[in-house]
C-alpha cells in the first residue's frame, strides 16, 4: 500500500510540474501547423537547410512551420493576388502598403486586430504604434508594417549604387542631380563592362528632384498630390504632376545618352544586375545597401554599396509605414499560425538571426561588435529584408560607420505628415481603379525607365488613363482628403 501511495504521489508531482512549466517548454507536444506563402525572386541555393533549422526551432517553440514557393520579381505581385483571389493554399503574403486599398477592394486581405492582440506581443514591442496608422481602413488593421522601426521618410526616393566606383574616380557625393549625372557619365566612359543605370522605376525614385508632388497610394497610379502652403492638399492626374513630368523626361535623356540599356524592359531582376557587377546603379530604398551588401561582396570582392536619398527641397514628412507590409489571406485556414510566425521572428535575437541570416558559422560569422560577414552566398540573398528592424538588424562588416549613422538618422528633421493615417477608400470607384491599374502597369515601366518616346507615349498614356476613369478617381481622392483634413484639424 505504501508503494502505491508513493507511486500516486510521484505521478501527481509530475502532473503538477508539467502544468507549471512555461508554455514554451511544453511546445514540443503541440501539433505543428504549416503555413504557405510565395516569396519574390529566385530561391537561394542554401535556403533549404536554413528553413529546416527555422522550422525545427519554430515548430517546437510556436507550433508553426513555414512552406515557401518562389516567383520571379516581374511575376510576383500578379501571382500572389491571383492565388489569393482564387482561394489557393496561400496563408499570407508580402506587398506594398500603398496597395492596401486595392487589396481591400479585391477582398484579398483579412483583419488583424484580434490576432495581433492575442499573439503579436513581440511585434508591437518592436514596431512603433504610429507605424500601423496607415494600414487601417475604418479603424480596422489589415497589415503589419515590414519596416519595423527602420527609416520611413521617402524610403523609396533613393538610389542604390556602387560607392567603390564613386571613390575610385574621386567623384562628389550623389547629393544633387548634376552629381548623379556626372557619376553615370563617368561610369559609361570608364567602365565598358558596367551599365551605368538599370531600373524600370527610377523616374519615381528621383521625382522629388523635380517637384513636390508625390504619388497618392491606393489610386492605382492615377493620382499625385501636393501639400499647399495654406494647409490644403491638391490632387491631380499623375501626368500633370511636375515631379512626374520632369523625372520621366530626365530618364528619357539618360536613355538616349546610353546610360540605360536598350533592353531594360526585358530585365526581370534589376537588383541582380547591380549585385552581379553588370550595373552601377539601380532604384534603392533607405536600407537597400545593407540588404544587398553581402550578395555583391560575394560576387565582387571590394565592392561597396551605398544608398543616396533624393529628397530635393521637399520637406520630409514623418508618417506612413515605410513602404511594404505583411497581409493575411482571407482564405487562410491558419490565421493564428500566421501571426505566431510573424511574432516568432521578433521574439529573440537568436530567432531573428536564424531566419534572416542563416546558420551561424555556416552562413555567416559575427565580429566583436556584432557586425556580420557572410561566409558564402548560399543564403545571403534570402528576402529576410521583409523583417527589417533596427532593434535586431546586424550591419554588414563592409559598411562604413558613416553609412550606418546615416541610416540611424535618416528621419532626422522630418515633420508630421498631415495625411498620416489616411487610407483611400476605393468602394465608390472600384471599376475605375481596376481599369487605371491595367493602363498604368502597361505604361509605367517604359515611362520610368526612359525606354519610351515621350512625345508619343505620354499623350497616349494620358488619353488611356482618362478613358479608364482617371478623372473620377482624382475627384473622389480630393473629396476624401478634404474630409480627412477637416476631421483632423
Amino acid at each position: 500500500m505504501s508503494r502505491k501511495i508513493a507511486l500516486l504521489l510521484a505521478l501527481a508531482m509530475i502532473v503538477v510540474a508539467f502544468a507549471a512549466m512555461p508554455a514554451q517548454g511544453r511546445a514540443a507536444a503541440q501539433p505543428v501547423v504549416t503555413i504557405n506563402t510565395i516569396y519574390p525572386g529566385d530561391e537561394p541555393a542554401g535556403a533549404a537547410p536554413v528553413l529546416a533549422a527555422v522550422n525545427a526551432k519554430m515548430g517546437q517553440e510556436a507550433g508553426v512551420n513555414l512552406a515557401l514557393t518562389w516567383a520571379p520579381w516581374d511575376q510576383y505581385y500578379n501571382k500572389v493576388q491571383l492565388a489569393v483571389a482564387a482561394g489557393e493554399a496561400i496563408d499570407w503574403y508580402w506587398g506594398g502598403s500603398s496597395s492596401l486599398a486595392a487589396y481591400y477592394a479585391a477582398k484579398t486581405v483579412a483583419p488583424l486586430d484580434d490576432l495581433l492582440a492575442q499573439y503579436g506581443g513581440p511585434i508591437t514591442a518592436n514596431i512603433p504604434a504610429d507605424r500601423f496608422a496607415g494600414l487601417k481602413i475604418d479603424g480596422v488593421l489589415y497589415a503589419i508594417p515590414d519596416a519595423g522601426n527602420s527609416p520611413i521618410t521617402n524610403v523609396y526616393h533613393s538610389a542604390l549604387y556602387r560607392e567603390d566606383l564613386r571613390v575610385k574616380y574621386n567623384l562628389p557625393a550623389l547629393t544633387s542631380l548634376d552629381n548623379i549625372e556626372l557619376y553615370l557619365k563617368t561610369i559609361k566612359e570608364n567602365e565598358p563592362t558596367v551599365t551605368p543605370l538599370v531600373s524600370t522605376s527610377f523616374a519615381y525614385s528621383m521625382e522629388f528632384l523635380f517637384g513636390h508632388e508625390e504619388y497618392l497610394g491606393g489610386t492605382s497610379g492615377a493620382c499625385a498630390y501636393r501639400y499647399n502652403d495654406d494647409g490644403t492638399v491638391t490632387v491631380m492626374a499623375i501626368q500633370d504632376a511636375g515631379s512626374f513630368k520632369g523625372a520621366t523626361q530626365k530618364m528619357r535623356d539618360w536613355y538616349n545618352a546610353g546610360y540605360v540599356p536598350k533592353d531594360v524592359l526585358n530585365i526581370g531582376d534589376v537588383t541582380a544586375q547591380l549585385t552581379s557587377g553588370a550595373a552601377a546603379m539601380t532604384s534603392g530604398s533607405a536600407m537597400s545597401a545593407s540588404e544587398q551588401q553581402a550578395t555583391i561582396a560575394a560576387n565582387i570582392p571590394g565592392a561597396i554599396l551605398q544608398d543616396a536619398p533624393f529628397n530635393g527641397d521637399r520637406p520630409k514628412y514623418l508618417g506612413g509605414t515605410g513602404g511594404n507590409a505583411f497581409f493575411l489571406s482571407p482564405t487562410s485556414k491558419n490565421p493564428d499560425a500566421v501571426m505566431k510566425f510573424w511574432a516568432w521572428v521578433f521574439t529573440s535575437q537568436e530567432n531573428y538571426d536564424l531566419y534572416c541570416y542563416g546558420i551561424k558559422d555556416t552562413n555567416y560569422s559575427l565580429d566583436a561588435n556584432g557586425r556580420i560577414t557572410f561566409l558564402n552566398s548560399d543564403y545571403a540573398s534570402f528576402p529576410s529584408w521583409m523583417f527589417k528592424n533596427l532593434n535586431f538588424l546586424r550591419f554588414n562588416s563592409s559598411l562604413s560607420d558613416d553609412y550606418i549613422s546615416t541610416l540611424k538618422h535618416w528621419d532626422d528633421g522630418a515633420i508630421h505628415d498631415p495625411l498620416n493615417g489616411f487610407v483611400f477608400d476605393p468602394t465608390n470607384i472600384a471599376t475605375e481603379l481596376a481599369q487605371c491599374s491595367s493602363v498604368f502597369s502597361s505604361y509605367s515601366p517604359a515611362l520610368d525607365s526612359g525606354a519610351g518616346d515621350l512625345t508619343t507615349l505620354l499623350p497616349e498614356f494620358a488619353g488611356k488613363m482618362k478613358d479608364a476613369g482617371q478623372d473620377a478617381i482624382v475627384a473622389e481622392a480630393q473629396k476624401q482628403i478634404d474630409a480627412y483634413l477637416a476631421a483632423n484639424k
